[in-house]
């Protein structure tokens, strides 16, 4: 039976800007076999990294399920309306944090307490994209997702509490969280695919590594934690592969009887 293979980026097939080969060849046999590669990113379009954009994979899904496309055709893209738009940047500029606004047309990082891991992700998206928008007060700009960065110290509970209104909020580490719209995440992203497709679920088998692949992971039929993954997901997935330089996405392909 075929199967429809979705993929996490950083971490589970791109390390050091690059996608192993071992990797490359493990997808290229997959698809020769009749199996579907799809990108499920929390990225969106805007920020997917050349070496993925080079690959030929199958569909992208983006932003956490904001974005779908199968073959180049858009099937799914959702738009945050605008008074919510509005009153999310007013809780962001009264709270102490950096802000990085995610939409499928460009990236915006807006630098306010300037933490280490925020000014890090910034030099590193000026260094390899040329789409980033310089936010000016009060302009109407495009998001549809975001992460918020701040202090490990700071008192950030009001933000968030305001936030879960039009948010779904994943704890991505002590000093960011990542904000995705409510009832959205790479496991709908998967079911707008698999209708569109009509695929069924049990022929679905999802890779990841981090916190917010978690939903990916709970939902496919299988599901891959690389060795270098957050131990978070370790114990919450049906098969668990070396890590990536490792060859841990070919590994996984053989377990699975997708590619010899």
């Amino acid at each position: 039976m075929k199967k429809i293979l979705f993929f996490d980026i950083d971490g589970t097939l791109l390390i050091h800007h690059q996608i192993p080969l071992s990797t490359i060849k493990a997808l290229k046999k997959a698809q020769r076999n009749g199996h579907l590669c799809i990108i499920n990113t929390g990225r969106p379009f805007s920020t997917i990294p050349k070496p993925i954009l080079d690959y030929p994979f199958d569909g992208y899904i983006c932003g956490c399920g904001t974005y779908v496309s199968f073959h180049n055709l858009v099937i799914y893209r959702y738009h945050l309306p605008d008074e919510v738009k509005k009153e999310t940047l007013k809780i962001l500029f009264n709270a102490p944090v950096d802000i990085a606004l995610e939409s499928t047309e460009y990236a915006t990082f807006i630098p306010r307490v300037k933490e280490e891991e925020f000014m890090r992700c910034h030099q590193m998206f000026q260094e390899e994209f040329n789409n980033l928008h310089h936010y000016q007060e009060g302009e109407d700009i495009l998001f549809d997702k975001m992460t918020v960065f701040f202090n490990k110290n700071a008192d950030v509970k009001d933000m968030r509490n305001k936030l879960s209104a039009y948010f779904e909020i994943i704890e991505r580490e002590a000093t960011f969280i990542e904000c995705t719209p409510l009832h959205h995440s790479k496991a709908t992203g998967i079911q707008q695919l698999l209708d569109y497709l009509h695929i069924d679920q049990k022929d679905t088998i999802s890779f990841g590594d981090s916190t917010n692949d978690l939903p990916m992971l709970h939902y496919t039929k299988e599901s891959v934690a690389m060795g270098n993954s957050k131990k978070e997901i370790l114990n919450q997935v049906t098969y668990i592969t070396d890590d990536i330089l490792d060859d841990g996405i070919k590994k996984a392909m053989q377990h699975f009887k997708l590619i010899d």
